[in-house]
């Protein structure tokens, strides 16, 4: 098997463990801690997930791509790895204290604060390194000892509201172990490790990053922004029901990091070496994304509320609406980020990090007026429109420079939906896999009746799997 599949699977087994162990974790914590503390948790994560993005502005992408082009270069690695931990120190100083900011009581502050040590681990995380090695099962059983750990000590310690604070310790622990993983296989290959500061390599490096970092940073921000929103102006209720909806839509989207961490190396090399290849693949990627995400979207339509009550029980009823407006976000999420690290491929840096700008600040303002108007509805629906014209602004400059087919590669898998949707609808009463596996079965049935994918689109598969 070719390097390239092996990643694939490599990265969708392990990416599908961890997601499903996240998951678990997701629900019990919910079932746990009610609304109220689930809402908490989800608010102090989106503070980390913030402090995360500024210590790492763009240095994984631009470090996976140079330890690509000389996986022998340990002075650039060390470089990086000394820079982001000295990154990662402002950043824990300037939250430590932002927190004595936070109009909110103790508990609030204290959890925020446990979630900032993940900085120091973060810092030394070499993923990048064996994404630019093309190594992806290394990455993959750091990732699934994270979230093992992570499930493992909440499962154990965390009995009732009053251990809160052990689910943010444990997601530290978890990041933990998984630096540890990665160092030891870094020391196997390259026989030493050490920090290097150096602040004249550190601007080039910065330099060549920010621009990149920015744009990734802006794209984050928004998503992780309705949680502290809704938390700032709404209640941990609002917290607690937006954040619910969006697990099951987080989960799901394991299909846009397979595509990232496989698929932008290809496309990268093609730019480089077959131009021409590019045009009939980004055609494919559309479709086969299409595929996946349209079924699952409309049928999600239909069976939220099982979804939500058999995941999060009664309590949560009110996020079955919430999910179902953000099932119509996923369905274009993993195709804009083809589009998007397809403009980076291509060398359209700054294209990527203007859309991205103009985008962020959009759905920023609507995040805030939507989600104070109308609560997690409201953040829900913004983070929808801005996505969706994203997608447009990111297809049209993409389609400047490759010519490819994108709306009517929309149409085959929209017809099969629509089929798989009525039968769900009819049997909506049954239990939700029985439901669930019908209406699989339906759409895979007629998605072949009506060829949905043709000998050429599987030649394609072959062709990006030869492609090293």
């Amino acid at each position: 098997m070719k390097k390239i599949s092996r990643n694939l699977l490599a990265v969708f087994f392990s990416d599908g463990i961890t997601r499903i162990i996240g998951f678990a974790a997701t629900v019990y914590i919910a079932r746990l801690l009610a609304v109220e503390g689930f809402g908490l948790i989800n608010f102090g994560l989106a503070f980390i997930s913030y402090a995360l993005l500024f210590a790492n502005p763009g240095l994984t992408v631009i470090g996976a791509r140079e330890v690509a082009k000389d996986t022998s270069d340990r002075r650039f690695i060390e470089e990086v790895l000394g820079l982001r931990l000295l990154l990662a120190l402002a950043v824990f100083i300037v939250l430590i204290a932002g927190t004595f900011f936070i109009a909110h009581e103790g508990t609030t502050k204290q959890i925020i604060l446990v979630y900032s040590l993940t900085l120091f681990p973060f810092a030394v995380l070499l993923e990048f390194v064996f994404q630019g090695r093309e190594e992806m099962v290394y990455i993959g059983i750091s990732r699934i000892l994270q979230y093992a750990v992570y499930l493992v000590i909440i499962v154990i310690f965390v009995r009732s509201t009053r251990d809160i604070l052990i689910v943010p310790l444990s997601f530290v622990i978890g990041y933990v172990v998984s630096a540890l993983f990665l160092l030891v296989i870094y020391i196997k290959k390259y026989r030493s490790f050490r920090l290097r500061f150096s602040l004249s390599h550190w601007r080039l490096i910065l330099a060549a990053s920010i621009p990149v970092g920015l744009a990734i940073i802006f794209n984050q921000v928004t998503i992780s922004l309705p949680p502290i929103v809704l938390g700032l102006l709404k209640t941990s209720y609002h917290v607690g029901v937006f954040s619910a909806a969006y697990k099951v839509v987080f989960t799901l989207l394991i299909i846009e990091r397979v595509f990232y961490y496989v698929f932008f190396p290809v496309l990268s090399r093609q730019y480089a070496d077959s131009p021409e290849k590019l045009k009939s693949n980004f055609s494919f990627l559309t479709r086969f994304l299409f595929a996946l995400t349209i079924p699952l979207s409309l049928g999600g339509l239909v069976l939220a509320p099982g979804v939500v009550d058999f995941i999060f029980g009664q309590a949560f009823h009110e996020a079955t609406n919430v999910l179902r407006v953000l099932l119509l976000y996923f369905m274009i999420v993993p195709i804009n980020t083809i589009y998007g690290y397809g403009l980076i491929a291509i060398d359209r840096e700054k294209q990527f990090s203007r859309i991205i700008t103009v985008t962020a600040v959009i759905s920023g303002v609507l995040i805030v007026l939507l989600g104070w108007q109308f609560g997690f509805y409201g953040a829900a629906l913004a983070l929808l429109i801005s996505e969706s014209l994203s997608i447009y602004l990111m297809h049209r400059a993409l389609k400047r420079v490759v010519q490819f087919e994108s709306v009517r590669h929309t149409l085959k898998p929209l017809a099969a939906a629509i089929v798989m949707v009525v039968v769900l609808y009819l049997v909506q009463s049954w239990h939700l896999f029985t439901a669930i596996t019908a209406g699989v079965s339906v759409y895979l049935a007629v998605f072949y009746l009506i060829r949905g994918f043709t000998v050429e689109d599987l030649m394609n598969i072959r062709k990006m799997f030869r492609s090293r």
